[in-house]
């Protein structure tokens, strides 16, 4: 017997629902903007998030406004772990340039 379930099986255990899904990915999204949730923590919630929607529309036969909801979600979920990346990145770069200035400032010193 297999670990992995199979594909009607899935379907059957699915409890989710699309706006108990869409409110997980809006809290999630707010958590990065808020800077509250680690970015990389929220990345594989995303991913996650992510794949259960699929599941979500594929069993539930959500109209075409839902799943563009669910997308549009999604996307804002990646912006804003893109925006947060970015803005992790240029705090060390800035960081990186303060120690070189400051070592600088010792060697012209000493």
């Amino acid at each position: 017997m297999s670990k992995r379930s199979t594909e009607e099986q899935a379907e059957n255990l699915n409890v989710t629902t699309e706006s108990t899904l869409m409110a997980l990915i809006e809290h999630v999204t707010s958590f990065v903007v808020a800077g509250t949730l680690d970015s990389r923590c929220a990345a594989k919630l995303g991913k996650r998030l992510k794949k259960e929607s699929e599941v979500v529309i594929e069993t539930q036969a959500l109209p075409k406004s839902s799943r563009n909801a669910l997308n549009k979600a999604l996307t804002a979920l990646d912006d804003a772990l893109c925006a947060c990346d970015a803005n992790l990145l240029v705090c060390a770069q800035a960081a990186l340039r303060e120690a070189d200035t400051a070592s600088g400032a010792k060697n012209a010193l000493g």
